[in-house]
């Protein structure tokens, strides 16, 4: 006889009970009165969204600051329109663009606008709206070494020396990091 278990519950099923041990699962059987539910608070639900470059990932942590804009929301936006033009229609206080947009009204549009608008004049700094090397990961790690504070010519200077066998871009921006000055 088992007296007692200490694990995980995985499974309720009328009046019966699995739990989990170390990777094997006890069935218990319990009488009616032995379960009383309570819930407390909400499901938690994670989601995952993926992003092609870091100035992807940025825009859309500032639409996600915005009251209104979610998280699916602002995938969306960014799945239907290139950050530069976003960049820029927020820039332009273009309502009409994000109108269009799936989700969008014209409040959370204006508020879009409202919110971001000197946000984005701090990331006209980070070059975002700028044209790009051509080289994505270049632009990646250029962009994320002006996020953590180096200075414009440092970085430009640094990234032009970054050996050719280095070939991941962790590889190559923590080489860069090593040679900053």
């Amino acid at each position: 006889m088992i007296s007692s278990l200490t694990g995980k519950i995985s499974k309720i099923t009328g009046n019966n009970i699995e739990i989990e041990v170390s990777g094997v699962g006890y069935w218990l059987m319990v009488g009616e009165g032995f379960l009383k539910k309570h819930n407390e608070g909400e499901e938690v639900k994670v989601s995952l969204y993926g992003f092609d470059s870091w100035e992807e990932l940025n825009l859309f942590k500032l639409l996600i600051s915005v009251s209104g804009v979610g998280p699916r929301t602002a995938a969306g936006i960014l799945g239907s329109k290139q950050s530069e033009e976003i960049l820029k229609a927020i820039g332009d206080a273009d309502v009409d663009f994000f109108e269009k947009l799936k989700g969008i009204g014209k409040k959370t549009a204006q508020r879009i606008i409202v919110d971001l608008k000197s946000k984005v004049g701090g990331l006209g700094e980070l070059d975002l709206r700028k044209e790009s090397t051509g080289d994505k990961e270049e632009d990646d790690i250029v962009l994320s070494l002006k996020q953590l504070g180096f200075d414009k010519k440092e970085i430009e200077k640094v990234v032009k020396k970054i050996p050719e066998k280095l070939e991941t871009i962790e590889d190559k921006l923590s080489w860069c990091l090593r040679n900053m000055e």
